[in-house]
């Protein structure tokens, strides 16, 4: 499965395995003998530890196994922790229609509901909300009121036109809200184009009611569009993992019939996303007994897998790993303009869109990119110290080999044959 040409090890398949018998509530076959201390690993590179750990612990060999104790605790935490984020979400949540206001929630909340009995397995500390511009200052009132602060002292209109959210932390819950003005992100012309999209979801959103609390969320052709553009967006930087993958495959297993698949194709197709989403439709057929009745374009199903397998949740548990990030981002948004020294020199020294994320003051004090570049440059500069000077390559090879995937659908041109975006 991997650029290697080797098979998938025997984690890699029990993981699928676990994953697979969760979802449909069926038996685990392991592979024998498992290598429990690897599996574990992996599961908690994915942040699957309770979902994937549930169904471990129903296996003999492994409750006679010294990590039996330590795994079982452990999801006891982690189901205990989201059921307190969950509650603290709701009720937040009915704040805010007491004042008036509906965001529209995505992923988190949603996405674990989809999960049924295990919903609190799929954990997620941070619940995104989206928010129309002219209600933040009433949505961070009722968050303020509420005990959540925001992470920085201000916010500016300009800065709201131009990042993608506002993260407010709540100390005594330890559940993080990111407030979203816009769906996607504005950082890059891919981000910018997926993010037309969502313009008018507030028109189009409906009621779920969640554990006896109305939220509202984008209709599901558009949350499906999301979550699969939200996906695409980490591929294209630091990479997705499985649960990313599984969480697309419930949605539309569960909403596929309500879903507006002529649209969602339409957006697909122009965004290079067609056979992205084919080949996650594949690797739940394949893997994990989720079947689709779509019929999609099958690209590199195998080589994603091995991808999503490889990079832990959202690729950037190194610092190499964060670099490549943004270089891979940088030569997805050249398009055919791309060169690896050319991928580098827009990691380091980024577009003011692109660094307005990190640095938002930019959109107000344009003036000041060259000295947040400068900052920038110096972080680079201490982390490759750190690494003794080979963050720089490090980073390039883990860079190529996500690029080489982007070709493979469509992203990045082998030649110059394709429109910078």
């Amino acid at each position: 499965m991997s650029d290697t040409g080797e098979e998938m090890n025997d984690q890699s398949a029990d993981l699928l395995i676990l994953l697979k018998a969760a979802v449909n509530d069926q038996p685990a076959y392991l592979n024998e003998p498992a290598d429990f201390d690897a599996i574990l690993t992996l599961t908690a590179e994915q942040n699957l530890q309770a979902l994937v750990g549930e169904k471990l612990c129903e296996d003999a060999a492994f409750q006679q196994s010294a990590f039996y104790e330590k795994a079982a605790s452990a999801i006891l935490r982690i189901v205990g922790d989201q059921a307190v984020w969950t509650d603290a979400f709701l009720q937040l949540y009915r704040e805010f229609t007491r004042a008036g206001v509906r965001p529209l929630v995505m992923k988190g909340l949603i996405c674990r509901e989809l999960y049924g009995g295990l919903c609190d397995h799929r954990p997620s500390s941070d619940e995104d909300i989206l928010v129309r511009k002219e209600e933040f200052d009433q949505v961070r009132e009722v968050l303020e009121r509420n005990g959540w602060q925001m992470e920085r002292d201000r916010v500016t209109s300009k800065e709201l036109d131009a990042v993608q959210e506002v993260t407010f932390d709540n100390v005594d819950c330890g559940l993080h809200i990111e407030v979203h003005t816009n769906a996607i992100g504005l950082e890059t012309g891919i981000r910018r184009q997926m993010n037309e999209y969502f313009t008018d979801v507030f028109g189009k959103a409906i009621p779920v009611e969640i554990r006896g609390t109305t939220v509202w969320t984008m209709c599901h052709t558009d949350h499906f569009l999301f979550l699969v553009f939200h996906a695409f967006k980490h591929l294209m930087s630091g990479g997705l993992g499985i649960r990313q993958a599984l969480d697309i495959l419930m949605y539309q297993k569960r909403f596929g019939t309500e879903i507006d698949w002529n649209r969602v194709r339409a957006a697909l197709q122009e965004s290079d996303a067609e056979s992205f989403l084919g080949d996650i439709l594949e690797i739940g057929r394949k893997y994990l007994g989720i079947r689709s009745s779509w019929d999609l374009p099958v690209n590199c199903p195998d080589e994603l897998l091995d991808d999503m397998l490889n990079c832990g949740l959202f690729g950037n548990t190194t610092q190499a790993m964060c670099t490549a990030a943004s270089m891979t981002y940088a030569a997805a948004d050249a398009g055919d303009g791309y060169s690896t020294w050319k991928a580098l020199w827009g990691a380091l020294f980024p577009a003011r869109e692109f660094m307005i994320a990190h640095d938002p003051e930019l959109a107000d004090r344009p003036w000041l990119l060259p000295v947040c570049w400068m900052k920038r440059f110096g972080r680079f500069l201490r982390h490759n110290r750190e690494n003794e000077g080979g963050l720089a390559t490090e980073s390039m090879e883990i860079s190529r080999r996500r690029i080489a995937l982007l070709k493979k659908y469509g992203v990045i041109a082998e030649k110059g044959n394709r429109n910078k975006r």
